[in-house]
């Protein structure tokens, strides 16, 4: 199992062995545990290794790329284990018959004497409506019928709770027909009765439009993807804040045709109206100019609009707009439960439901459906996780499972409709939008193989312009089969100089943004952006099996080729953003059953990617059958089948024979002062490290540091990799003295010519903070390792395994300062990421467990430190065996919290257990059995008293 740096020591001193020995056993030897990592940038003659990294757990890593440029490692590796990676209407007088038996203004007219008033009470200025009123006081729509009650309209809708007296309207009578109902039946627009949560949005519309003395009219949107609760917050909102508004106008905006219709005949009678009236455009998902071609003349009124189409913000400006998120989880869980029929305020339910709305990423609409397939029997909602897991395609796209927000289409149904109107477009040939819409199309499947989260336009870029750059003829020569030959060029638009066609691609890209299936990354420069969850799915599920699998091939095409191989920051940084795509489509591949082809660039390249990111088995899989096909494609010796060979040994704990091979193989053939003959070299070196043989490891590295020098230049950036390197050694070394002038040097360097966010810089940054702190500069320390975590966490994530790394030492170095309460969070931290990406029992995971629980001793917070030393013993009972030294030292953190909270006779029982483990795993002389020993002996006076108190 790695190890760990832990902490002081708070007990009784007569605890103090014990103590140390968990130190000892869960801790790094900073003499043993290190690790160095080199790699080789191949295909090209050019050759470069990288600097070694600091790990408890060593792990190394060579480069195979397709360019001539050097490469270097962007990172560090202090912590432990493997890092990681309509409506049709012929008759016109029909339309204005239809709109002008939809609307009411002011007063009811009787539909058989249009002259005939009914006159009501009339009322005073209204006054704002509380958000905390019952929701079931709110007054429900009015509307006529053609016996002069009120009824319902489709298009048109009225809330007219005020009944002020006006001037007479016309008014005709009207039949609804729609959804099949019969004839001249109402249509009630209420709100559902299990509407939930969404009060900072209803709270943001009631402070948008209440009353002000100026009078001037005031607009506001509501945008989002389908399903995300719009058309149900503006009748929330119509329903709360009733007595804001004399009239209330609902219009079907979903076509001009539905506008038209509803709106045409009375667009006169709005427009004059001196009350405050409310018009609400809902589903206004076209270009902006449709709506506005229909806003009503004049400078009063409110209006709310509500569209999947950012882009209607040209109408109500940015900051009259508001992008509709997901639910807050516990108005997701109180949403679910109502619409399963399920008691809102039981425990255990709420627990489970947060579970299946999280699955739901709290989308309003899939929540909602979700109870009703529960409530319908299908399932109960234990088991709704499993169901989901299974049937996904048809619980989100079946009628029958239509939740209580009456909305008329499925979760995947609302999102079908755009993507229909999009292929629709695309099927115009005379359509000036055509190409932008199969480019849509084109990307939405593409990407539905990658992760839905910051997907850049740059692995499409890179595709287009290094694919054409390559001399594909000459690769082909060597008889390896290749990704690039296979790649389909539609996607990557390229100019006549063969540059990014940027306009082309965000053409599609704009379609796709207005229908909300897509969302714009943040940032003014941003080029990315990402799928909803549950939107992701749909674009995978509405494919047949053959069309997912082609897709999914070229969606990983797409990605091999456009790896780049640049050592400057973006480079690494846009690396790094490749690796959850690859993965996402490695795991949508596993699932189809997809047998992958062998492409030697593809495989390499990706290998590469996994290697840099710490996907190290990953990566040894790749390197392994990379080093087979060009074995018998290009014999023994040839220098790609060497770059392979290099590769995978640094991938290995025992590589060191692999990488004297190549050593040997390339001064033969190179001589000694070649480019690749010191890589090798390097890397044998990063091998002795990793075995922590020191002593060889610093003589290789002296040898490469001084030819490089001689050769490329005191400053060449693989000049300064040696001299990382060997700092890097000297601090293992403990010399410390050395390690720290020549990290200062190096660090200078680095910073002047690479800059202060370069990879290798931020390397050096931690190298030297794990100087300063082995020396017992504590201050130093804390700086640099601050200065490392601030720019890993935004070059490669808060999550990222040497983010992880950092946090960690960062988190030694308060504790000792006997800054017990920062390190606490530092390592809580750390511990919830590593069960996130790696599982509870994962060894990394475990050392994570062992080191807080030992944090929380240290701050005397007992029951926390028993709860997870128990965790840790028995998770390490299971993994590591009851024996193992792991497992013993938690036990005996678990005795000493056992003692500090004077539960004397389990502290005994568990010593009794160590001490017998030991004897026989140690022996009976062991330092580390002496101390149960002298354990037991110190509690044994403890018990007798505690004996003679209970006789």
């Amino acid at each position: 199992m790695s190890k760990q740096t832990h902490f002081g020591n708070s007990l009784k001193e007569k605890f103090k062995g014990l103590k140390d020995d968990v130190k000892r056993s869960l801790s790094p030897n900073p003499k043993t545990s290190a690790q160095s990592s080199s790699r080789v940038a191949s295909v090209g003659p050019q050759h470069v290794d990288s600097e070694s990294i600091l790990s408890i757990a060593p792990s190394t890593m060579t480069q195979d790329t397709r360019s001539s440029r050097p490469f270097d490692s962007p990172a560090i590796s202090i912590d432990a284990g493997d890092n990681r990676p309509a409506l049709a209407t012929t008759d016109p007088l029909a339309e204005v018959r239809s709109a002008m038996s939809r609307v009411v203004v002011d007063n009811i007219v009787s539909p058989e004497n249009p002259q005939i008033k009914f006159p009501q009470e009339r009322v005073s200025q209204p006054a704002t409506a509380s958000l905390e009123d019952d929701e079931d006081d709110t007054m429900p729509m009015t509307q006529v019928n053609n016996s002069g009650t009120l009824a319902g309209a489709q298009n048109v809708m009225l809330v007219n709770p005020t009944f002020n007296v006006a001037d007479t309207i016309n008014f005709n009578s009207m039949m609804n027909t729609s959804g099949g109902g019969a004839a001249g039946a109402p249509r009630r627009l209420n709100s559902s009765p299990r509407f939930s949560g969404r009060k900072d949005v209803l709270e943001r519309l009631q402070e948008h439009f209440k009353p002000r003395s100026t009078g001037e009219r005031k607009l506001f949107l509501l945008f989002g993807m389908g399903g995300i609760g719009k058309t149900q917050i503006c009748l929330k909102f119509s329903e709360i804040s009733s007595n804001m508004f004399s009239e209330i106008f609902w219009i079907d905006a979903s076509s001009p045709d539905t506008i038209m219709v509803s709106l045409k005949a009375v667009l006169h009678c709005i427009g004059s109206l001196l009350t405050q009236w409310l018009l609400i455009f809902d589903n206004a998902d076209g270009a902006p100019e449709v709506v506005e071609e229909f806003l009503p003349p004049g400078s009063r009124g409110n209006i709310l609009i509500t569209s999947r189409n950012p882009s209607v913000r040209r109408i109500t400006s940015a900051e009259n707009s508001l992008e509709l998120a997901e639910m807050d989880k516990e108005d997701a869980v109180t949403l679910l439960l109502k619409a399963s029929c399920l008691d809102a305020l039981d425990e255990e339910h709420r627990e489970i439901a947060g579970e299946i709305v999280s699955e739901l990423y709290c989308l309003p609409l899939a929540v909602d459906q979700a109870g009703a397939a529960i409530e319908s029997g299908l399932c109960d909602i234990g088991d709704y996780h499993q169901v989901f897991s299974e049937h996904r395609r048809d619980l989100m796209s079946n009628p029958f499972f239509l939740g209580a927000s009456k909305y008329e289409r499925t979760v995947y149904g609302t999102w079908e409709l755009s993507f229909n109107e999009i292929r629709h477009r695309a099927d115009q040939p005379n359509d000036g939008n055509a190409e932008a819409a199969k480019t849509a199309v084109l990307i939405l499947q593409t990407c539905a193989f990658y992760h839905y989260d910051n997907i850049s336009e740059d692995i499409f870029r890179f595709a287009a312009q290094q694919s054409r750059e390559r001399d594909i003829e000459a690769e082909v020569e060597q008889g390896l089969p290749l990704a690039v030959t296979f790649l389909d060029y539609s996607l990557l638009p390229v100019d006549q100089n063969d540059k990014w066609n940027a306009y082309f691609f965000r053409k599609g890209l704009q379609v796709l943004l207005s229908f909300s299936l897509i969302k714009k990354g943040s940032g003014p420069h941003s080029q990315s952006f990402s799928i909803h969850p549950l939107v992701h799915s749909w674009s995978r599920d509405r494919l047949g099996l053959e069309e997912q699998q082609r897709l999914c091939c070229m969606a990983n095409i797409i990605l091999s080729c456009g790896i780049s191989f640049g050592t400057q920051s973006q480079d690494y940084a846009f690396r790094q953003s490749l690796l959850l795509h690859i993965k996402a489509n490695e795991q949508y591949s596993n699932e189809m059953g997809l047998e992958r082809n062998y492409y030697d660039d593809a495989y390499s390249s990706i290998a590469m990617v996994f290697d840099e990111g710490g996907y190290k088995s990953e990566a040894e899989q790749l390197w392994r059958q990379v080093l087979d096909m060009r074995k018998k494609g290009l014999g023994d010796e040839h220098p790609d089948t060497l770059t392979s060979m290099g590769n995978l040994a640094t991938t290995l704990e025992d590589g060191e024979e692999l990488q004297m091979q190549v050593l040997e193989i390339r001064k033969r053939t190179l001589g000694d002062e070649h480019p690749d003959t010191l890589i090798s070299m390097g890397n044998l070196a990063a091998t002795y490290s990793k075995q922590g043989d020191w002593d060889k490891a610093e003589e290789l590295e002296v040898q490469v540091m001084e030819k490089r020098k001689r050769v490329l230049g005191a400053e060449d950036i693989n000049t300064l990799i040696s001299m990382g390197n060997l700092a890097r050694t000297y601090t293992m070394q403990g010399q410390w003295e050395k390690a720290e002038k020549l990290g200062v040097q190096v660090l200078d360097i680095r910073k002047r010519v690479l800059g202060a966010e370069h990879p290798h810089t931020v390397n050096t940054i931690a190298v030297l903070g794990l100087t300063y702190s082995e020396q017992g500069q504590w201050e130093k320390a804390e700086e640099l390792y601050m200065q490392f975590l601030d720019i890993s966490k935004r070059m490669l994530g808060a999550g990222h395994p040497n983010t992880l790394v950092g946090m960690s030492h960062l988190a030694s170095t308060y504790t000792k300062q006997e800054k017990y309460e920062k390190a606490s969070e530092l390592l809580a931290q750390i511990l919830d990421s590593r069960k996130r990406e790696l599982g509870a029992e994962h060894p990394e995971t475990l050392v994570s467990t062992a080191n807080l629980a030992v944090a929380y001793l240290e701050q005397a917070q007992w029951e926390k430190a028993e709860k997870l030393g128990l965790q840790f013993v028995e998770m390490s009972k299971r993994v590591n065996g009851a024996e193992h030294p792991d497992t013993l030292t938690g036990m005996a953190n678990l005795a000493a919290t056992y003692v500090e909270q004077k539960q004397w006779k389990k502290a005994e029982e568990m010593g009794v257990q160590i001490l017998e483990g030991r004897k026989r795993v140690l022996g009976a002389e062991h330092p580390n059995t002496l101390r149960s020993v002298q354990f037991l002996v110190d509690v044994k006076p403890w018990i007798e008293s505690l004996e003679i108190s209970e006789s």
